[in-house]
């Protein structure tokens, strides 16, 4: 339970990751959420895939995360390639393999004219797939290198709301509870003789079991929290003090810069090279700039 629980917890070690500044660290995130989503080549997302992954080797994350982050990745990538090779409806589409014949009774008729998979559609799958596992393999990082404290005065350092702010980080530190929660419930259904990794049925009522103990026990610390911070007066004063300064290092200026400058120049050349293509704008003089846009964008 306690392993299980460590999975959404922070680590704490003495590393260059950990030493970051949180506001950097947010920062970062924002910029490579904005160069996934702009990218479109597979090569050059696969490498910023692999920019954000070493990251976890830098931090020297224990196994139980990098196991957890392996199973996380698998499920997300096979589901976005499989779901998109099926249901792939732009065009060309190049069929690879079949798997109802439009002619199958019934379920060709149910399927509107058979199920294939598209090459297309398990290309277009993998991009979208190492889109969403960096984003999501970068805030992973981030959590589990952050305390919530410095989450928190990282959050106030970059002008958001103190309310907002809280309940972020509140939301962020209950997972680990909530996670406890599950576990016990499911270690009370096994002790009972119950089987709730069985297929079928077995799930379902884990499912259903699982749900309402844990949504009281939500309920009852949210009251808690509440009249918590009600009492000790929550918003009495607007002027806040915080044992901890945050000091951006000359490496955490470096890499914030790199990546701003880094984002916002794939933004830029993104445009221009949309306007060409859309027939908008072009400029001889920006042939390098569409060549770059074309071959690594």
């Amino acid at each position: 339970m306690i392993g299980v629980r460590s999975i959404a917890e922070p680590t704490v070690k003495d590393t260059i990751i950990h030493r970051m500044d949180p506001r950097a660290k947010i920062l970062i995130l924002i910029s490579v959420a904005f160069v996934a989503v702009i990218l479109d080549n597979p090569e050059t997302m696969f490498l910023m895939f692999l920019i954000v992954l070493s990251g976890f080797a830098l931090a020297r994350m224990p196994a139980i995360k990098l196991k957890t982050l392996a199973i996380l990745l698998i499920l997300l990538i096979w589901g976005t390639v499989y779901s998109q090779a099926l249901f792939y409806s732009q065009l060309p589409r190049t069929v690879i393999f079949t798997i109802i014949r439009p002619d199958f009774p019934v379920l060709g008729w149910m399927t509107n004219g058979g199920l294939f998979v598209y090459a297309e559609g398990l290309q277009h799958g993998a991009i979208q797939g190492l889109r969403s596992a960096t984003i999501m393999s970068l805030g992973l990082l981030m959590c589990w290198t952050t305390d919530s404290r410095d989450m928190l005065n990282g959050l106030v350092g970059l002008s958001v709301p103190y309310s907002v702010a809280f309940m972020v980080v509140t939301a962020v530190r209950f997972l680990p509870i909530i996670i406890t929660e599950v576990t016990t419930v499911i270690t009370v259904q096994r002790l009972r003789g119950f089987s709730p990794k069985r297929f079928g049925s077995g799930i379902i009522k884990t499912s259903l079991n699982i749900l309402t103990p844990t949504l009281s026990n939500c309920v009852r610390r949210t009251g808690t929290l509440a009249v918590s911070i009600q009492s000790r007066a929550f918003r009495a004063n607007t002027e806040r003090t915080y044992l901890k300064k945050l000091e951006f290092s000359n490496f955490d200026k470096a890499v914030v810069m790199f990546c701003i400058f880094a984002a916002l120049s794939i933004v830029i050349i993104k445009f221009l090279y949309n306007m060409y293509t859309s027939g908008i704008y072009y400029n001889s003089s920006l042939r390098p700039v569409y060549a770059i846009a074309r071959g690594y964008l």
